[in-house]
């Protein structure tokens, strides 16, 4: 998109995650009915494999992470398997088992998540990353990190923000935000009069909507109107965005 993007830092996912999984209780025992079925040591592919569950031994559902599950092979062993792998099971009455899908309540009930916006400032360009934590159902913190596309300055951005989301029971989750961060602003062309950076301050506060399309993703959309405290003056700036979340 702009050559700018070359100079974005390329490590900036290292986050704390702590997450609490929907628990299945005690009584939640499937059978293997394909010849074996893996355990990972975690909820994902790039997790490796430890071991291998043997056709017609049980498992003990534990816990789920999105479209993975926590399961106790019963010899001292536990580990994750993916929804699909899952779904070849027989339950004690003999059924297939049945397991829920990953849905937008699922989005809710995980604390952690990243994220990645397009979209405009004073009608100027700008690409962001984020990641999230929800402290509560209803109340997320996140940490961003942007840059903004001017013409004749290096803009980047970086902040703090809480998300308010009080309505869990719609489709959709709409949402009021707030936060503070820094943005500073290099000019491209240097002038033998003046100085070149500029340092300033924001504050904003916004709203917009998340939905959930699948496969833990999900659709934000925002408006914020932004504050930015240039040394002698405040000057407002109209914020659009639109991208990505995905939860875990």
């Amino acid at each position: 998109m702009h050559k700018a993007l070359s100079a974005w830092p390329l490590a900036i996912f290292l986050f704390f995650i702590s997450l609490t999984n929907p628990v299945f209780g005690e009584g939640l025992y499937l059978e293997v009915i394909d010849p074996y079925l893996e355990l990972h040591t975690g909820p994902g592919r790039g997790y490796p494999k430890f071991h291998v569950v043997e056709q017609g031994e049980k498992v003990h559902v534990i816990s789920r992470r999105a479209n993975w599950y926590y399961v106790d092979s019963g010899r001292g062993r536990a580990g994750w398997v993916k929804q699909e792998g899952l779904g070849r099971t027989m339950a004690e009455n003999s059924m297939p088992a049945a397991l829920p899908d990953t849905d937008h309540g699922d989005y809710l009930a995980q604390q952690a998540r990243v994220g990645f916006s397009l979209g405009t400032q004073a009608d100027v360009e700008t690409v962001h990353i984020n990641v999230g934590y929800r402290v509560f159902s209803w109340l997320g913190a996140e940490a961003e990190i942007g840059q903004i596309f001017h013409q004749d300055y290096n803009l980047d951005s970086r902040g703090i923000n809480l998300l308010l989301e009080p309505i869990k029971s719609w489709s959709f989750t709409p949402f009021l935000s707030t936060g503070m961060g820094k943005q500073n602003q290099v000019q491209k062309v240097v002038n033998s009069v003046g100085d070149s950076k500029l340092h300033t301050d924001y504050e904003f506060v916004g709203a917009g909507i998340n939905y959930y399309i699948g496969f833990n993703f999900v659709v934000r959309g925002e408006y914020r109107n932004l504050k930015v405290k240039a040394p002698n003056q405040t000057v407002s700036n109209a914020v659009w965005r639109v991208g990505f979340s995905s939860f875990f």
